[in-house]
């Protein structure tokens, strides 16, 4: 039986009480003292009894009324902890001043792998490794944020935070220490930052060599094995890595691509494999994770592999046989599940040949060739792949314009694409930002690498009658800038388009006598 008396605060209240339930020889579980009220646990008695009790209860002075209640203060804010504990995803530890796990919830549970029971009542510098954190918090009374530790128990890596609980004399009498999951912080931090996932029906292409590269793709996502992804510039290639994950057993992991061209070769290591703090000059402090285990689960994609150092071709060779990684500055290694897919434009064959990449890498990475082929040889992808960027940058730049007139379109499928895909869609967004109307014309495509058969042949005859390489190069831009104004009618139109100042056209406009008189 559980009593609430709202009461006033005077000496003797309880002992009052606790009389009257001695002279009914009724046993006290419990007594708690409350702002303004007394709640009372006592055995269960019957009906009648209870009627009395309460009558004699309602008596006592100071007493203003008695009335049931479901809980005890103490149990109620035992479940509502309890409540929010089993609710968040981060694990939580309550350590008191002797070391000794107090309180626990699930999540901890879920994230070191134990029983609860073999954590409730331990040491904590028994069963757990960051024992030096909790135990330097709990003699300083400092708090610590954010440090990323090595779990023993689990192989792998905690977030963790310190926070000293202090009593009424500020003296520290335990610690509660937050964990996270760092798997569950990157996969945060991936549906944070994740561009949209590509699926293979997102690839526009209406060609016969496209459709059957496409259904290959779809059957190869499935396996776990390596994938090495063959191509020209701009044909494609991580788009093709991006649909690969998305399509797999680990569309729900991370897919992290990497340029292996664009970071240095001092700093290519500890990105893959990440480093210890300490390990070096400038290392951040607490360490870094490296890719190989912020893509565990998931996939790496290593861009322009072909560019990569043979030092570091040795450790992905290792990787890819021993599936572990080792931190730089670490003697710890971690067990990883990670799917690689790799790509270049190089010929590996050659490079392989030379002794500037490792044969055995090579045929490592080699499982599964995919080879896209350039547009110049799909030409039928064109039209499509020109309306799916067309459709795709009038929405971005809210243009009225909605298709091409048979005159740039023709422009479109003579050119040969040197550039591939990219350099198709990056034409498309020139055009969508000159055109004026509902439709682009053919004034509105510049191909920018591409010199049309009349200025070429003009200018290889007009060449040999020069001597030098600057009189040759005057002719040359002469040419270029008369077709493009001829095209555009405008000195500031020609400007935009080859990226010239109005005073500069102007200038070689003079300069080659093509103002009008």
């Amino acid at each position: 039986m559980r009593l609430r008396m709202p009461c006033i605060d005077r000496v003797g209240l309880v002992r009052d009480i606790s009389m009257i339930l001695e002279q009914r020889n009724i046993n006290i579980v419990t007594i708690e003292v409350e702002q303004e009220a007394i709640f009372l646990e006592c055995q269960a008695v019957s009906q009648n009894k209870e009627g009395e009790l309460i009558q004699a209860l309602c008596g006592v002075a100071g007493v203003h009324r008695v009335e049931k209640t479901r809980f005890m203060p103490s149990k109620e804010r035992a479940e509502q902890l309890d409540a929010v504990l089993t609710s968040v995803n981060d694990g939580i530890l309550v350590v008191n001043c002797d070391g000794v796990i107090i309180q626990c919830n699930t999540a901890a549970v879920r994230i070191l792998n134990m029983p609860m029971e073999q954590m409730l009542g331990q040491t904590l510098g028994d069963n757990l490794s960051w024992n030096l954190l909790v135990s330097e918090t709990l003699a300083t009374g400092c708090s610590y944020r954010d440090r990323e530790i090595f779990v023993e128990c689990i192989g792998s890596y905690c977030v963790i935070s310190t926070i000293p609980l202090q009593g009424n004399s500020n003296e520290v009498i335990g610690v509660v220490t937050v964990l996270r999951d760092i798997r569950d912080v990157r996969n945060l931090v991936q549906k944070m930052t994740a561009s949209l996932p590509v699926d293979f029906g997102d690839i526009a292409c209406i060609s016969s060599v496209m459709q059957e590269l496409i259904a290959q793709s779809r059957r190869y996502a499935l396996s776990d094995s390596t994938v090495l992804i063959r191509g020209e510039t701009g044909t494609g290639k991580e788009l093709f890595a991006r649909a690969l994950h998305n399509g797999s057993m680990r569309a729900h992991g991370t897919f992290l691509p990497i340029n292996c061209a664009a970071i240095p070769e001092t700093l290519m290591e500890s990105e893959l494999f990440g480093y210890e703090e300490g390990a070096f000059t400038g290392a951040v402090k607490g360490g870094k994770p490296g890719l190989f285990e912020l893509s565990n689960g998931g996939t790496l994609f290593l861009d322009e592999i072909g560019e990569m150092s043979v030092h570091l071709q040795v450790k992905l060779l290792r990787v890819l046989q021993e599936r572990r990684v080792r931190r730089l500055g670490s003697s710890r290694e971690l067990v990883v599940d990670v799917r690689v897919i790799t790509a270049t434009n190089r010929n590996l064959e050659d490079m392989v040949a030379r002794g500037t990449f490792r044969e055995d890498l090579y045929y490592r990475l080699n499982v599964i060739p995919l080879l896209l082929p350039p547009l110049r040889e799909r030409p039928e992808d064109i039209t499509i792949l020109a309306e799916y960027f067309l459709g795709r940058f009038a929405d971005k730049m809210r243009r009225p314009v909605n298709a091409f007139t048979t005159g740039a379109m023709q422009c479109l499928q003579r050119y040969d694409w040197p550039g591939n895909v990219r350099e198709l869609e990056n034409v498309i967004e020139r055009a969508v930002n000159l055109v004026d109307g509902p439709q682009i014309r053919a004034e509105h495509i510049f191909l920018g690498r591409r010199t049309p058969m009349s200025v070429k042949n003009s200018s290889t005859a007009q060449c040999e009658n020069y001597q030098t390489m600057k009189e040759r190069l005057a002719e040359t831009e002469r040419l270029i800038l008369k077709e493009t104004l001829e095209r555009y009618h405008s000195s500031r139109r020609v400007g935009t388009v080859l990226d010239l100042s109005h005073t500069a056209v102007l200038k070689k406009m003079r300069k080659y006598g093509l103002l009008p008189e």
